[in-house]
């Protein structure tokens, strides 16, 4: 049971938007602290401290007042029709009045104050300052500067590039040789693409021909692979490797610079800022990255905080490539970084203004899949979904053809034939997991995956895993899967775990090994056994949520969706999820649960795009 949250009498403003479910205790002893300290705070001024305090919560960087009920209101919750906000007029004079409030010019100089008030953004001034110490650092790296008068001559730059890369068609430019070129030249670069589409061949291949050119001028360049999460950054790792070996086999790399890359991996942000709990980084602009490239995979998950202190600790000098697609899901936290840095720079300059924004030119959009053909329909249907076209992504699965299946939550014969497909994957793993055979549970076990919207409720990742189990159950009889170590359970790490250098999304497989139940995980060259019993933080890995999935590629992915009603559904949800098949991709949905989806993009408010593609 809920514990009701208290409103003293000094935040009384605050109790019908309590009642109502939209503030908490967090914005309420906020605002009453406020009150306290400042007697006579007007009520408008209380509002916006509590809606400003509220704001990153959803995502937001900062709140237009006009907005205010769709951008911190849950639409489906009937307690807040009617609700007092303060009117945007007479609220925009309160907050242009109040010593609480930063009225800024735009300078980070401005005095701190608990609010900041642009003239139609609300922000608390943690977060206006971060957009601005983001927008002013990427906009003057994108100047002209040091490295973008390299040492080498061009005629080394372009020869080395053709043999990465080979030559441009004529009938068009090979992006990943301009994104990689790009991030060769200039101090700011970003490549962006949907899953497949080669940013990973692209970071191989512009780290190999960076230190190439350093080799060829005496130099040694020290550079840092990272992304925001430990799975992510493991991921990057293999990924990156394996991009090596191939353009090695091809006999494309120096020998001495593939032995450097072999040996180079990626490492989460936090660590290569050196996170202390409790008390910020250790590397900043006063103790600066030693690094001459950085390299962001992932980029759609970074908050703008932690862009912010990335950016604080990187060299001026320093060469800086953000690689991500804009479309996903975003971060957990306060932004939409990746999105807005891209803005309109993926899209061909339209006009003059365009071509003169500050990062006109730094954005590479890498636009042909290779996990799935352009004209797949898994490909046309995450293009629907992307684009909001929701007839067009309708009129995709109903035809169900060339990679594409809809199974209607209410059609109990579809979901038992999806259920029976799911078990009998399961059941070789079993099978597999019991004769000892590492190599081929661990292959089972990713060949179909369900993807999630939701842990509970009905074909919720809890359902589905009961589902799942039940039939294993029935496979093998003796087998008890309320046993936490039986083996064939697939497992996914929940919590970085560094003493058995597993990170938070890593998964592996129970089996059979000897007299004790070990974990076998996936690396290469070879799998790693551990003893089960040194796992604590764990789950069972017959489905994931959709959150987690993010970077992972299953050959066959069921998507499964709540009813329309859930605010979780929106469009990045769809296409992350998609997009996570290779070969097939099953959607267990209503259809009014995948409209309310394509229809309703993740709405994040922020001045950042703003700030980098305004004109100056």
């Amino acid at each position: 049971m809920t514990t009701p949250v208290v409103v003293p009498t000094g935040a009384a403003v605050l109790r019908p938007f309590v009642e109502a479910g939209v503030f908490d205790a967090g914005e309420v002893q906020l605002c009453a602290a406020f009150a306290r300290l400042k007697p006579g705070v007007s009520d408008e001024v209380l509002v916006a401290l509590a809606v400003a305090a509220r704001g990153p919560r959803r995502g937001h960087v900062c709140i237009d007042l006009a907005d205010v009920s769709l951008l911190i209101v849950d639409g489906n919750d009937e307690r807040t029709i009617g609700l007092p906000w303060p009117g945007v007029e007479r609220w925009a004079r309160a907050l242009a009045e109040s010593d609480l409030v930063a009225v800024p010019s735009g300078s980070l100089d401005e005095p701190i104050r608990p609010l900041v008030w642009d003239g139609h953004r609300l922000y608390l001034q943690r977060y206006f300052h971060d957009e601005l110490t983001v927008a002013a650092d990427l906009i003057e790296r994108a100047r002209p500067g040091p490295m973008d008068t390299p040492a080498v001559d061009g005629a080394a730059l372009e020869a080395t590039l053709d043999t990465l890369f080979g030559t441009d068609d004529p009938s068009g430019p090979d992006l990943q040789r301009r994104a990689a070129r790009n991030a060769l030249t200039r101090r700011f670069t970003v490549i962006s693409g949907g899953p497949g589409t080669g940013k990973t061949r692209t970071i191989a291949r512009l780290l190999a021909a960076a230190r190439m050119l350093a080799l060829g001028r005496g130099e040694v360049l020290d550079v840092a692979l990272a992304a925001p999460t430990g799975k992510a950054a493991s991921r990057m790792t293999d990924a990156v490797h394996l991009a090596v070996a191939e353009a090695d086999d091809e006999g494309l790399i120096d020998p001495a610079v593939s032995a450097v890359l072999s040996e180079t991996t990626a490492t989460t942000l936090h660590r290569l800022l050196g996170a202390v709990p409790g008390s910020g980084f250790r590397r900043n602009r006063r103790n600066p990255l030693p690094h001459d490239l950085v390299i962001v995979d992932e980029t759609s998950m970074v908050s703008l905080p932690l862009m912010a202190r990335l950016l604080d600790a990187l060299r001026p000098e320093a060469g800086l490539v953000l690689v991500g697609d804009p479309f996903q899901l975003a971060s957990i936290e306060a932004g939409s970084v990746m999105s807005d840095i891209v803005g309109p720079g993926a899209l061909p300059a339209t006009g003059p203004d365009s071509a003169h924004a500050p990062l006109a030119g730094h954005v590479t959009e890498l636009t042909t899949s290779h996990r799935f053909g352009s004209d797949s329909g898994i490909a046309r249907l995450a293009t629907a979904v992307r684009r909001g076209e929701v007839d067009v992504a309708m009129e995709i699965l109903e035809h169900g053809t060339d990679g594409t299946r809809w199974i209607r939550d209410t059609d109990r014969v579809g979901v038992d034939e999806v259920l029976d497909e799911l078990v009998t994957a399961a059941v070789e793993v079993v099978a597999a997991a019991e004769a000892g055979d590492a190599v081929a549970g661990l292959a089972s076990m990713r060949r179909v995956k369900v993807l999630a919207a939701t842990r509970h409720g009905q074909l919720g990742l809890y359902d589905w895993t009961r589902r799942i189990e039940d039939g294993i159950e029935q496979a093998f009889p003796s087998l008890r899967t309320g046993n936490r170590w039986y083996v064939g359970r697939p497992i996914i790490v929940t919590a970085n775990d560094h003493p058995n250098r597993l990170s938070n999304g890593d998964v592996g497989l129970m089996i059979h090994r000897g007299d004790a139940a070990s974990v076998v995980i996936p690396t290469a060259p070879e799998p790693r056994f551990l003893p089960a019993a040194q796992l604590d933080r764990i789950e069972t890995w017959w489905a994931m949520t959709i959150h987690k999935s993010q970077g992972s590629e299953f050959p066959h992915a069921v998507v499964s969706l709540p009813s329309e009603a859930s605010p979780i559904l929106t469009r990045e949800l769809l296409y992350t999820a998609v997009t996570r098949a290779q070969d097939l991709v099953t959607v267990v949905a209503s259809e009014s649960s995948i409209r309310a989806a394509i229809a309703r993009p993740v709405s994040r408010a922020s001045g950042l795009q703003e700030r980098l593609w305004s004109i100056p």
